[in-house]
């Protein structure tokens, strides 16, 4: 507000135009990609052999306790959450 009044009263003097220019436009920051970490990578992969171990458990289980449901109903929801945490891992900026 002070700016554009300050330039209304002084318009077309050296001062106002390097006083424009001094603002900041523009401000890129890249932050440096963090290294992979090799303990969250073991993590990563004990989880799917926990998820895998479960799935066929769950795979196994409804069949032969007659349960009344589709494992998919159980399996396909794990196995799609895990692959997005994975995903966001691997993917990740």
């Amino acid at each position: 507000m002070f700016a554009n009044l300050l330039h209304l009263f002084t318009r077309g003097s050296a001062e106002t135009q390097s006083y424009d220019l001094a603002f900041v436009k523009d401000v890129d920051v890249r932050p440096a990609r963090e290294p992979r970490n090799r303990r969250v990578e073991g993590r990563l992969v004990l989880g799917w052999l926990a998820i895998v171990l479960k799935c066929g458990i769950v795979g196994w289980a409804i069949p032969h306790y007659r349960v009344p449901i589709n494992a998919a109903w159980i399996i396909l929801p794990t196995l799609a959450m895990a692959a997005v945490c994975t995903a966001l891992y691997v993917w990740r900026r």
